[in-house]
């Protein structure tokens, strides 16, 4: 969805300018840039590690070396690691305190404020059922907007939940590996 969007907005931009080629020649540069670098990173992973099942092998072992480090070798102290992560996952999930604050201003003064001004428009204006179109679709393409740029604001700062839920599921593996 992003890149659509992305590549639309190129596209625009190289109508509306005159240097629109070296913004088509920028954009083709940075697709094939971002996939050189994945390419090179997966085949520097296969070399290092291996395959997805040895990444997962080499997780466990570290993970249990470190257990082992600190003293944990009954099951009950991994079942009390997972309660404390249990415990500190919610209020890791910071993108849902950003959202909410978003979603209460935008219910409790951009809505109201949305509808006083179509109501002066179409009161006052000569032409005011085409402005009030306009500023319709210009709050549809805003909350579309947000819509496309809320799962890269909760990719960013749901980092640490993240990696929470995957130490979490690790413990748990290594539960079930070990002990059962």
């Amino acid at each position: 969805m992003i890149l659509i969007t992305v590549s639309f907005l190129l596209l625009i931009g190289f109508f509306l300018s005159e240097n629109g080629w070296s913004l088509i020649g920028t954009y083709i540069f940075a697709v094939s840039s971002v996939g050189y670098f994945a390419n090179e990173l997966k085949k520097s992973r296969l070399g290092n590690i291996g395959n997805n099942k040895d990444v997962f092998d080499h997780d466990i072992i570290s993970l249990r070396s470190i257990l082992q480090k600190h003293n944990i070798h009954k099951i009950e102290q991994i079942d009390m690691l997972i309660n404390q992560i249990n415990e500190e996952m919610p209020r890791l999930k910071l993108s849902e305190k950003f959202l909410k604050s978003f979603y209460t201003i935008s219910t409790v003064l951009l809505m109201p404020m949305l509808t006083l001004m179509i109501k002066w428009l179409l009161d006052y204006e000569d032409g005011g059922i085409y402005t009030v179109m306009l500023v319709v679709s210009l709050c549809l393409m805003v909350f579309g907007l947000f819509y496309i740029i809320k799962p890269l604001m909760e990719h960013m700062l749901d980092f640490n939940f993240r990696r929470m839920i995957n130490l979490k599921r690790m413990l748990e593996d290594i539960k079930l590996i070990d002990f059962l």
